[in-house]
C-alpha cells in the first residue's frame, strides 16, 4: 500500500510542480520566457472562459497577473493546474500501473524545484540591492502617518529604512545558490525554507499580493527536504547521529550526454544567476552612487505664503487653500500638503545656475510655474515668483524627521522608543 501511495504522490507532485512552474514562473526560470510568449495569451483566453462557464463568479475576469500575483485570474489558474495534475495522475496511474519505483522521477522533480527556488531567491536577493525592491524612504512617505499607510506600504517602508537590514536579507536569500548543487541541496533547502517562510509570513500578515508564489516556495523547500526530514528530526530533537540521504543522479553512459548536462547546468547558473549577481554587486560596491537629491531637497513647513495681488484668488488655484507642508523629494517628485489634509502632487526641476525651480502640478502638467529660490540659512528656503497668475513669496522652514536623523549607536542608556 505504501508503495502505491508513494508512486501516486510522486506523479501528482511532478505534474503539479511542473505545470505550476510553467504557469507561475515569475522570473524563476528565465529561459521559460520564450515558452510563455505563446502560452500566456492562450491562458488569458482560457481562464476567463473557464471561470465564466464553470465557477459562476460574480464578475468576469478582466485583470491578469500584474503587480499582484494573487488576482482572481491567478487563483483560477491555480485551480486549473491542480485539476490537470489530478486528472493527469489518474491517467498516468492507469497506464503505468506496473511501475515499481519512481526514484528517478523524484530526482528530476527535486532538480526542477532546486533550480526554480534557487533562481527565485537569488533574484529576490539581487532586488534588495541598489534601491530595488525596497527603496530608501521618500520624504513623501516620511510625511505620511501610520494610519494613512497600507499594511504593505508599512512593511515596505520598514524594510526599506535600513541599508544594513537589506544586506542581511540579501545574504539570507543568496543561500539559494546552495540549491544549485546536489551535495549542498539539503542545507540549502533548510536555509531557504526559513527565508521563504519569512517571506510568506510577511506576504500573509501584511497583505502583500504574492501569497501564491511565496507559499509555493515553502512547499517546494519541504519537498526537497522530504527525503531527510526524519533524519533532521532525529538529529535536531533527539541528538542522534544520522547520515543524510543523497538522491542518486541518473548515470548516463554516453560521454557527450554527461558533458552536455554539466555544460548546460553551469551555463544556466552563470548566465541567469552569476552574471546578474556580479553586475548588481559591482553597482552596489564599486560604482559611483548617483545623487538624485536636488539642491532644494527636503520637506519644508510653510512659515508664510504671501501674495501681492489684491483680487480674490479663485478656488481652482491651490493658493486659495492654506499650505502646510511642501516637499521636494528625490528625482523630480514634489508634494504639497494642505491644512484640510488634501495633497497635491507635482513634478519639479531645478536650475542651480539661475537659482530657479520649475513646478508643474500633475493635474495640469503642461503648465509650468517658475520660482526663484534662495536659502536664508541652512534650514530656511525662500521661493518667489508667479503662481497661478499672482506674484507670491513663500517662506519655508526645513522639517527634520527623527527616523532619519537618529543614527546607530552601541550604547543606549535608555530605550529611545517613540
Amino acid at each position: 500500500m505504501a508503495k502505491y501511495v508513494s508512486l501516486i504522490s510522486t506523479r501528482f507532485l511532478f505534474l503539479l510542480c511542473s505545470f505550476f512552474v510553467l504557469c507561475f514562473n515569475n522570473g524563476g526560470l528565465p529561459f521559460l520566457y520564450y515558452i510563455e510568449r505563446y502560452t500566456t495569451p492562450v491562458l488569458q483566453s482560457f481562464i476567463p472562459w473557464f471561470a465564466a462557464k464553470y465557477l459562476n463568479l460574480p464578475e468576469p475576469i478582466t485583470v491578469f497577473t500584474n503587480g499582484s500575483g494573487d488576482t482572481t485570474y491567478n487563483y483560477v489558474l491555480l485551480l486549473c493546474v491542480l485539476l490537470i495534475a489530478l486528472f493527469g495522475t489518474f491517467i498516468w496511474s492507469i497506464l503505468d500501473r506496473k511501475r515499481k519505483s519512481h526514484d528517478q522521477l523524484f530526482y528530476w522533480l527535486t532538480v526542477l524545484l532546486r533550480f526554480y527556488v534557487g533562481f527565485m531567491l537569488v533574484h529576490y536577493a539581487i532586488a534588495k540591492l541598489n534601491e530595488g525592491q525596497f527603496p530608501s524612504l521618500y520624504l513623501s512617505q516620511l510625511s505620511t502617518t501610520y494610519g494613512e499607510s497600507s499594511p504593505m506600504g508599512l512593511a515596505w517602508r520598514f524594510l526599506g529604512f535600513s541599508e544594513g537590514y537589506k544586506w542581511f536579507m540579501f545574504t539570507a536569500e543568496l543561500m539559494g545558490v546552495l540549491l544549485f548543487f546536489r551535495r549542498t541541496a539539503t542545507i540549502g533547502a533548510f536555509l531557504c525554507l526559513m527565508t521563504s517562510a519569512n517571506i510568506m509570513a510577511i506576504n500573509y500578515f501584511f497583505d502583500v499580493p504574492v501569497k501564491i508564489i511565496s507559499t509555493a516556495l515553502v512547499v517546494m523547500c519541504l519537498i526537497i527536504l522530504s527525503p531527510n526530514i526524519i533524519n533532521l528530526i532525529r538529529f535536531f530533537f533527539k541528538g542522534e547521529l544520522v547520515k543524510l540521504n543523497q538522491l542518486k543522479a541518473p548515470i548516463f553512459k554516453a560521454k557527450w550526454v554527461r558533458i552536455s548536462k554539466l555544460v548546460l547546468k553551469y551555463a544556466a547558473v552563470l548566465l541567469y544567476a552569476g552574471a546578474a549577481l556580479t553586475m548588481a554587486l559591482k553597482t552596489a560596491l564599486f560604482d559611483k552612487k548617483v545623487d538624485d537629491k536636488s539642491p532644494v531637497y527636503g520637506a519644508y513647513k510653510i512659515e508664510s505664503l504671501k501674495t501681492e495681488k489684491k483680487d480674490s484668488i479663485p478656488d481652482s488655484s491651490f493658493l486659495s487653500r492654506k499650505w502646510k507642508l511642501m516637499i521636494f523629494d528625490r528625482n523630480t517628485y514634489a508634494q504639497i500638503h494642505y491644512n484640510n489634509d488634501e495633497t497635491a502632487w507635482c513634478t519639479y526641476g531645478v536650475d542651480s545656475v539661475s537659482k530657479s525651480i520649475s513646478i508643474a502640478f500633475t493635474d495640469d502638467p503642461k503648465v509650468n510655474y517658475t520660482l526663484n529660490y534662495k536659502f536664508a540659512d541652512s534650514n530656511k528656503l525662500i521661493l518667489s515668483g508667479n503662481l497661478f497668475g499672482t506674484p507670491a513669496t513663500i517662506i519655508l522652514n526645513k522639517q527634520k524627521y527623527i527616523l532619519t536623523e537618529r543614527k546607530f549607536r552601541w550604547i543606549n542608556e535608555h530605550p529611545y522608543n517613540r
